[in-house]
């Protein structure tokens, strides 16, 4: 058996060969020693590589631990703005219902009260106007001044939502959900974090018993710390957004609430149906046909023959034409239980059906009828019952 190994060196040129002799124990111990030295180096050079992707992995998920906690403030801060947002739509929601309330009065007294003067006009007129009479000028409260801004008898006319009359929601919650030590004792907070911890634990591979092992060290504190602001998080979000469905829908009906106000306003009689003077009020008086005292229903406005007649509310004409006592004659229902009546016309301009606005001619002064003058008898009636006039006229 051989004990050496032998080497020859052969120069590509130069002539001579040279050769070497390595003892067999030797060439076995050095190729030994070289497949231990690659491989030590080969195993050093995996785990450094797996060191440097764990260092890589470790700094990449810091920065996301951080990203995640200023997101989270971020978003408390956004809810913080949400919820002073809220707190102005409230308040502008308390004053839109201040703004769309009606103060409610009895309709049916007048507001000056002819029986206390029999010699008061009467519905006849002289060819010549009489001067004109002021009753508002007297100092001393006529005896029919409204006395009451606040009768139940005419509730049908606010035509408020019952739901507008009451607060829809707890705004107390605006508050509350800014203050931690409510929040936690919340049985919705309490599951949200009882779900989030699951779902972390979840995430770390601890399937169960993880309620001891979330304390042991500080890496599983602040995993475990996240989701009390998750939850909390959640919880504030879905508080704020039943809120915000809840004033949705209030400011929904506020807002239809406002279009039938509009209607209302614009079928309201709110003008003097001719210029000229009010020379008859509403209330008892003497009639000069009857000869004894009669409750006059609407009010006589005295103006010269051919005067235009004008609507005093939006509104659709239900009748025109000729009736006993009052001449030619127009009554014209604005809805909501508001009629008009313009009696003792010259001539009629408007037929029944015809859909008229305020301040639309419908008829001319005249003297037709019971009636010794130009003039123009006006009434009001609310579900039928006549009211005084005086009550709408904004003029």
């Amino acid at each position: 058996m051989n004990r050496y190994f032998t080497i020859l060196v052969v120069p590509e040129r130069e002539k001579g060969v040279k050769s070497f002799r390595i003892p067999r124990m030797v060439a076995f111990g050095m190729a030994f020693l070289t497949f231990v030295i690659v491989a030590s180096i080969t195993i050093l050079a995996y785990d450094y590589i797996k060191i440097l992707q764990q260092v890589y992995r470790n700094k990449h998920l810091t920065i996301e631990n951080r990203q995640l906690k200023e997101q989270i403030q971020l978003f408390q801060m956004k809810i913080n703005a949400l919820t002073e947002d809220m707190e102005r739509i409230r308040v502008f929601e308390e004053k839109l219902k201040v703004i769309t309330g009606l103060d409610v009065t009895s309709l049916t007294r007048p507001i000056y009260d002819n029986s206390n003067n029999p010699s008061a006009p009467s519905e006849d007129h002289d060819a010549e106007l009489p001067a004109p009479s002021n009753p508002r000028s007297d100092n001393s409260k006529p005896a029919g001044m409204l006395d009451s801004f606040h009768s139940s008898d005419s509730d049908e006319t606010r035509r408020r939502p019952a739901n507008i009359q009451s607060g829809l929601f707890d705004n107390s919650i605006l508050r509350k959900i800014q203050n931690d030590d409510w929040i936690e004792k919340q049985s919705e907070y309490l599951n949200l974090r009882d779900l989030y911890e699951e779902k972390i634990a979840f995430d770390f591979g601890l399937q169960s018993s993880y309620n001891l092992t979330k304390e042991w060290t500080e890496l599983s504190k602040q995993s475990f710390s996240l989701a009390v602001d998750y939850a909390r998080f959640d919880f504030k979000y879905n508080t704020l957004k039943q809120f915000v469905q809840t004033l949705e829908v209030d400011i929904n009906k506020l807002d239809q609430d406002l279009l039938d106000r509009e209607s209302f306003l614009k079928s309201t009689p709110s003008l003097m149906p001719a210029q000229g003077w009010v020379t008859s009020y509403y209330g008892p008086r003497m009639s000069h046909y009857a000869h004894r005292i009669k409750m006059h229903e609407g009010i006589d406005i005295g103006a010269r023959h051919g005067k235009e007649i004008y609507s005093t509310a939006d509104g659709v004409v239900t009748y025109s034409g000729e009736k006993a006592g009052f001449g030619n004659f127009i009554k014209i229902d604005h809805g909501y239980g508001i009629e008009t009546v313009y009696a003792h016309a010259q001539r009629l301009l408007v037929k029944k059906g015809t859909i008229v606005k305020r301040g639309d001619s419908i008829a001319t002064v005249g003297n037709t009828g019971y009636s010794t003058g130009p003039h123009v008898h006006y009434e009001v009636r609310v579900n039928e019952t006549p009211v005084d006039p005086l009550y709408f006229i904004l003029e």
